[in-house]
């Protein structure tokens, strides 16, 4: 039997366990990281790797049988959110972070966008797979 959700369900755990590797790294390591990404203070970072830790419970639960076009829908939303908002930072902002921190942001974007377009490609498959069945 094909499984249609496969794409989606396979990003989605991608998604999840690198967000919240990251998110954890943030949090566990946010001194020595702000000072290297140009911060003043860790305190930002803290945050960034808690709400990281967040998103990645939810994306995790969102993974599982059956998948929920909905939360799918959500994940893509975010994950284009956060692109879009790196992109205006690294524009809007240049001088706050290090030329390391900069690198680094527009690295962890690429990959979001990645995440975003393989979830609407897996949520155009299941799309699909629903209309031809009603």
């Amino acid at each position: 039997m094909i499984d249609h959700g496969r794409l989606l369900r396979t990003t989605l755990t991608v998604n999840a366990v690198s967000s919240g590797l990251c998110g954890a790294a943030l949090l566990a390591g946010a001194a020595p990281l702000a000072a290297l990404f140009g911060l003043e203070g860790p305190g930002s970072l803290a945050v960034f790797g808690a709400l990281l830790a967040a998103f990645a419970l939810y994306v995790w639960r969102a993974r599982k049988e059956p998948l929920d076009r909905r939360h799918g829908w959500a994940i893509f939303v975010m994950d284009v959110g956060y692109v879009a908002a790196s992109v205006a930072f690294l524009v809007g902002w240049p001088s706050v972070l290090s030329p390391l921190g900069r690198v680094a942001t527009a690295l962890v974007a690429d990959l979001v966008a990645v995440f975003a377009v393989l979830e609407y490609v897996g949520l155009r498959r299941l799309r699909r797979v629903a209309a031809a069945a009603a």
